[in-house]
């Protein structure tokens, strides 16, 4: 195979990889936007309830009845929004969200290495090779 072979094949290679990974970046953002703010929304009613509930007594009527219906909406609301919290956090979307950045910064990197400085194709082919092992996980989806 040629050199100006090779090198197009590369270099449809990372743009292929680059394109797949922001991809997958786009669909982490917008999951880890969600998560936050869903997590934001129940604790900020849950703690307005609860103000409120502080001020006003129960919102729900009078009496003990009222009571447990405002309490029981106020520990809903909190359950609801930790349950999202530690979603968040277990499925450790930022990690993966900085790891698909880092992945594309290189990616594109060498994808400027290829089409405007015109490296070396063994040395871009080895770091090219060093990111799809270093980053796999990115690829498989």
């Amino acid at each position: 195979m040629e050199t100006q072979d090779k090198n197009l094949k590369l270099l449809k290679d990372v743009q292929e990889k680059r394109i797949k990974v922001e991809a997958l970046a786009k669909k982490l953002k917008k999951k880890n936007s969600r998560y936050v703010l869903i997590s934001i929304i129940g604790s900020s009613l849950a703690t307005l309830l609860a103000g409120l509930t502080a001020i006003y007594g129960p919102l729900a009527g009078a009496g003990a009845p009222a009571w447990k219906i405002t309490c029981g909406a106020i520990a809903g609301l909190t359950a609801f929004s930790g349950i999202f919290a530690g979603l968040h956090q277990k499925l450790a979307i930022p990690e993966h969200l900085s790891r698909c950045y880092a992945c594309s910064g290189r990616l594109n990197a060498l994808e400027l290495a290829l089409t405007v400085f015109n490296r070396d194709i063994s040395e871009v082919a080895k770091e090219y090779q060093d990111i799809t092992s270093n980053y796999n996980e990115l690829f498989l989806e």
